[in-house]
């Protein structure tokens, strides 16, 4: 069996379905940079998915008890992000070819490339460890969280802050009704960030959740590869499953089958939050370890997909109870 990662801190927020800003941002947001490493200088947030994914890891890692700034390499990142930027990409390059140089606002030209939310957290923050961004749509969160699980596994880091950030905007909306795979939504944000550390010891939980497996899936029965080989990575039996959280799921009737297939016949719960991209799974995570949760026995299975035949699951087993 291969080390479980334990789960000291979650962070969440997440924008109004009806306007750009961050829900509580206000006295929340200023508490946080109030601590930021900054020598009095004040801090300009560009954009409100910096809003969510600040918020987000100051939470996880202020209730995992982290003092904050960090300092030092042994924290590090992983953060999935995808459309999020797509909005601010759109915006700076109409301007560019609008106005020419002119055009080309020196605030957004950072967030053309995908890595500067993640950068953005590690200066504000002051972690000086490993940063990761992983851009793979609605999986970019869970990817993010089996690459944080791989690197503490593999005694790279002491703690890593791993999850996605999202910002779907008016934006990248329009540009899915033009490849014909509308949202059907409106405008909205949110960020889910995880703090992992290693786990002490295979099979102890030390009292809290722990990730005991992760696997990803591609092709044609990828979401029975995943859930499959996430029950191999973390030594448990199909029966040893007390409930299912869905992330994101492109068809109900393929993740039936693909349970069916591999054995597992538990509750199915879909996440609220499933149609945050990149937020989903993390947020699904999350959710499965919230007190609400915790009457099932067995670990708990979440699933995600995307719309490119891939899928990623992730065995979660909260409080020690098998």
């Amino acid at each position: 069996m291969t080390l479980p990662v334990r789960l000291s801190g979650i962070g969440i927020s997440s924008s109004t379905d009806k306007g750009p800003r961050v829900v509580g941002a206000g006295s929340r947001l200023a508490t946080a940079l109030s601590v930021l490493p900054q020598g009095g200088s004040p801090v300009r947030l560009f954009h409100p998915i910096e809003e969510m994914a600040l918020l987000a890891a100051y939470d996880a890692l202020s209730v995992a008890g982290v003092p904050l700034p960090v300092g030092g390499d042994g924290i590090g990142i992983a953060l999935g992000v995808d459309e999020g930027i797509d909005g601010i990409k759109a915006r700076y390059y109409q301007g560019v070819l609008s106005d020419g140089p002119l055009g080309a606002s020196p605030m957004a030209f950072p967030f053309t490339t995908p890595n500067t939310i993640a950068a953005r957290i590690s200066i504000l923050l002051d972690l000086r460890g490993e940063s990761l961004t992983v851009c793979g749509g609605n999986l970019s969160g869970a990817q993010a969280i089996g690459l944080a699980m791989e690197t503490l596994r593999e005694g790279r880091s002491d703690g890593v802050l791993a999850g996605g950030a999202t910002s779907v905007e008016q934006e990248f909306l329009d540009a899915l009704c033009h490849v014909r795979r509308p949202d059907g939504g409106q405008p909205r944000g949110g960020a889910c960030l995880l703090f992992l550390e290693p786990q002490v010891s295979a099979g102890k939980a030390d009292g809290m959740a722990a990730l005991i497996g992760y696997a990803e899936g591609f092709g044609k029965d990828d979401i029975r590869d995943a859930i499959q080989c996430c029950l191999e990575d973390a030594s448990l039996f199909p029966e040893q499953i007390g409930s299912v959280r869905v992330a994101s799921v492109r068809d109900s009737c393929l993740l039936s089958e693909a349970l069916r297939q591999v054995g597992v016949n538990t509750p199915i719960v879909r996440s609220p939050a499933s149609n945050l991209y990149s937020t989903s799974f993390p947020a699904a995570v999350a959710e499965a370890v919230a007190p609400s949760a915790n009457g099932t026995p067995g670990a708990i299975l979440v699933v995600g997909t995307d719309c490119l035949a891939g899928a990623s699951a992730a065995l979660i087993q909260v409080g020690g109870r098998q």
